[in-house]
């Protein structure tokens, strides 16, 4: 790849497609954007993926050019992924997302003209539905926690884990990259670095402290050297990733479900606990923006679909409308005698008596 120096930007060639995306996901993404390392390894997977692509197509066995970079060969590929490899939506939205961030990283450079980038990003992310998000409810809750030996070393990690998940609503990348720096067991609070390396502060319930300090003083494992901030480490005294959490939390679903059959019939991951703490909130009568920024969502939107999903909130919303609903018609069936009142509209409110 020739690359010209041109006061901290790059000029790329017009037949370094492969190339440039080395450079746009090394330097760009962490330098420029300052993406995160979950975001940098998405957008790798992706155009990883749109590159085997566009060399599997039969006149593109020689070296990928920027002239490979088009419409077609985008919703080609976009087919490709939902129709032959079984995509969703949103797996399909986030290809398409990594694709046109690379476009615009191009266009910048100026690899692309403007009249290609610009047919590009006016690609449609497709319209997904959103089925309502499974929580756990109480019952399940205690099942899981019942599970754990927290006698031993690990089964209290586990424990402090899997209550902080609970606690925090925090994503299974952001619990493994916790630091005990992150933490404040004095003012019971932890900072959470969330997508896009937003952070925000999250309190912390006295039994979750109480778990944190107990972990900490005994039952964490000695990491090795360079590790000695993380705050949940593994069998190999190297900090747990967010595979590790994931496999903690199913591995205690499965042993719960023998106690409370219900589980078995759903995939209880990290995310699960992520969406019980925003139910549960909700149901507690907390609002739609603290829940939103306790979760770390960028928009409401995100946050509404735990509103859309919880029955026995709207459950309990029906009874206060109908106690309203029957108050109001009680005091305008008293009113009926008011003289004021036409014989039609009394015959109506005498005939909410019956």
């Amino acid at each position: 790849m020739r690359l010209r120096n041109a006061s901290n930007l790059y000029v790329l060639g017009p037949s370094d497609l492969t190339a440039s995306v080395k450079h746009f996901l090394a330097y760009y993404l962490p330098q420029h954007r300052g993406a995160s390392v979950h975001t940098i390894s998405s957008y790798a997977q992706a155009l990883k993926s749109f590159l085997a692509f566009l060399s599997d197509k039969p006149r593109n066995r020689g070296k990928l050019t920027y002239r490979d970079l088009t419409v077609g060969n985008v919703l080609a590929f976009l087919v490709k992924i939902e129709r032959e490899r079984g995509n969703s939506p949103s797996t399909r939205n986030a290809r398409l997302a990594a694709i046109l961030s690379f476009a615009r990283f191009a266009f910048l450079m100026g690899g692309l003209n403007k009249d290609t980038y610009d047919r590009l990003r006016h690609i449609a992310f497709k319209r997904r539905s959103l089925a309502p998000a499974f929580h756990l409810d109480v019952p399940e809750l205690e099942a899981i926690y019942r599970s754990i030996d927290y006698c031993t070393h690990d089964g209290f990690r586990d424990l402090t884990l899997l209550k902080l998940l609970y606690n925090t609503g925090a994503r299974a990348s952001e619990i493994a990259s916790l630091k005990i720096s992150d933490i404040d067991l004095s003012a019971l609070h932890v900072t959470i670095t969330g997508k896009g390396c937003r952070q925000r502060l999250c309190s912390l319930w006295k039994t979750t402290g109480a778990l944190l300090r107990i972990y900490l003083a005994s039952e964490r494992r000695v990491p090795q050297k360079g590790f000695e901030d993380h705050l949940f480490i593994n069998q190999r005294r190297r900090p747990l990733t967010r595979f590790g959490v994931r496999e903690i939390v199913r591995r205690y679903a499965r042993k719960a479900a023998l106690a409370c059959p219900g589980l078995a019939k759903h995939r209880v991951t990290p995310h699960t606990f992520r969406h019980t703490t925003g139910a549960h909130l909700l149901e507690a009568g907390v609002d739609l923006n603290t829940i939103r920024e306790w979760l770390g969502h960028e928009h409401v939107s995100s946050t509404e679909v735990y509103a859309r999903a919880n029955v026995r909130l709207k459950c309990r919303t029906l009874a206060k409308l109908q106690q309203l609903d029957k108050r109001l018609f009680t005091e305008l069936s008293a009113s009926r005698t008011l003289p004021q009142v036409g014989p039609s509209i009394r015959r109506w409110l005498d005939s909410l008596q019956d």
